[in-house]
């Protein structure tokens, strides 16, 4: 692990290189531009917000108490489900991107990851800032929300570490992209972020499904995010526990898996 780390500090500049060039590269060429990372996020909530607000009518109580709307109630968990959904999408893709460039000068692979990951890092944070602004607005505001931007980086570790994961096999198995596609899908609806927790049985079909679903990683970085910008309250130090365990142990795991097969990917890229 030492080595690891010497190898990061000395490769830094190069992260953040990629860092920028993801930035710059990232809506080359749209007339929007930087807009998009409102757009994208935006247009998902009003869908839910339209489908389950409207359509189906079915917005909890605990999501339309006074001025406070279901829309907010939805960005707040989107926010740190979207950064961990980008990382393990985005470290496939990213690793994918640097073959050809490997081919002419060597750098450890993880730092093309790990700079591109900081490029994700600052969409999440516009994401957070227009949060903020419009919790604001509607007159929601509370020291908890110092706790988003903590949230937010535990979610995008988590998902950084399995992305590393499913990097490596991504190289050697083209399927692996759509496997992961799939599975996040799947991971999304068993996350209460267009649903609150108490929707959901205590157990059907013998299953404890309220207990499955709270096994789920996501579950705590989402309560967490609402419990700090819409309820304005502080997350349960077992939720802080689960996070910050849920997040060493995927971006150790994930850095060390990923370390253990770099010299695979020399060949595979």
């Amino acid at each position: 692990m030492g080595a690891d780390h010497a190898t990061l500090r000395r490769y830094a500049p190069l992260a953040w290189n990629f860092a920028n060039r993801e930035l710059k590269t990232r809506y080359r060429k749209s007339v929007l531009g930087w807009m998009w990372s409102l757009l994208n996020p935006l247009s998902a909530v009003l869908i839910y917000s339209l489908v389950f607000s409207v359509f189906l009518r079915a917005v909890p109580p605990e999501a339309a108490n006074g001025d406070k709307k279901f829309a907010l109630y939805l960005f707040a968990g989107l926010v740190p489900w979207a950064f961990f959904a980008g990382m393990v999408n985005g470290s496939m893709q990213w690793l994918d991107g640097i073959g050809e460039l490997r081919k002419k000068v060597y750098f450890p692979p993880e730092v093309a990851i790990f700079g591109s990951g900081l490029a994700l890092g600052v969409q999440a944070a516009i994401e957070m800032a227009v949060l903020f602004v419009a919790m604001i607005v509607v007159g929601n505001v509370g020291l908890t929300f110092i706790v988003l931007p903590l949230v937010i980086v535990g979610a995008g570790l988590f998902g950084l570490g399995l992305g590393l994961i499913v990097a490596v096999w991504n190289s050697r198995l083209r399927d692996m992209q759509h496997l992961v596609g799939i599975t996040l899908n799947i991971m999304f609806f068993l996350t209460p972020i267009v649903y609150p927790l108490s929707v959901i049985p205590e157990s059907q079909y013998g299953i404890a499904m309220r207990d499955v679903i709270q096994f789920n990683p996501m579950f705590h970085f989402v309560a967490a995010s609402r419990d700090a910008v819409y309820f304005l309250q502080w997350p349960s130090l077992s939720r802080v526990a689960w996070m910050v365990g849920y997040s060493l142990l995927s971006i150790c795991g994930g850095w060390l898996y990923f370390s253990k097969h770099s010299m695979e990917l020399s060949e595979t890229l």
